[in-house]
């Protein structure tokens, strides 16, 4: 009696192992996502009249919900959802901060746009600090971007220009792709705006 309670207990526990296993094989892979910079329009003046500019990204800040891998959703007015299957490829803050640098190089035809501190010795002409407030989508189908941000002189200190920045997209609910793909063009466009500030300092 004993030995056929300890074969259908040794039963059970492979069943159950297989059913186990069987649920971890059909767990989809997790989808990794990047930010996409802009292409400069052919001509665009800004680019035109900024060839030699040094940029420096100083400080680019994210709020600690969006520290974390899982893309994130507004599924309420006081609730986020993080999705298990849908992940940044790496830490978004630098992602962000990366992606701006690329987009202020390329809008002002520029190779000297880099993210600060350097090793190298590196004297920019302006400084760029961001602090982002959202930047995510929600159920409703809107990738928004609401940043402050700030154009600073080659010292760091002095104040060229403050603004804030809020940029909705909209996009398919529940489509994390079309996300990504309108968060990156919210963060092209705030790419211009600073660009344009830039340009406007140099007579552009």
């Amino acid at each position: 009696m004993m030995r056929a309670r300890r074969s259908h207990a040794w039963l059970g526990a492979a069943l159950a192992a297989g059913l186990l296993l069987a649920g971890c094989v059909q767990t989809p892979p997790t989808r990794f996502y990047t930010l996409s910079s802009v292409l400069a329009p052919p001509g665009d003046s800004n680019a035109e009249a900024s060839r030699d500019l040094a940029i420096g990204i100083g400080t680019v800040t994210l709020p600690e919900y969006l520290n974390r891998p899982q893309l994130v959703t507004r599924v309420g007015s006081n609730r986020v959802a993080l999705s298990e299957l849908d992940s940044w490829i790496e830490p978004l803050q630098g992602l962000v901060a990366r992606t701006l640098a690329e987009n202020l190089a390329l809008l002002l035809a520029t190779d000297d746009v880099l993210t600060l501190p350097q090793r190298r010795p590196f004297r920019p002409d302006y400084q760029v600090e961001v602090e982002v407030t959202r930047f995510d989508a929600d159920a409703a189908g809107n990738a928004v971007l609401d940043a402050r941000w700030w154009v600073l002189g080659a010292d760091g200190e002095r104040e060229l220009h403050r603004a804030r920045t809020t940029l909705v997209e909209a996009v398919p609910a529940g489509d994390r792709t079309a996300a990504v793909a309108a968060l990156s063009r919210a963060l092209g466009a705030l790419s211009q705006e600073i660009a344009d500030v830039i340009a406007a300092e140099e007579g552009g």
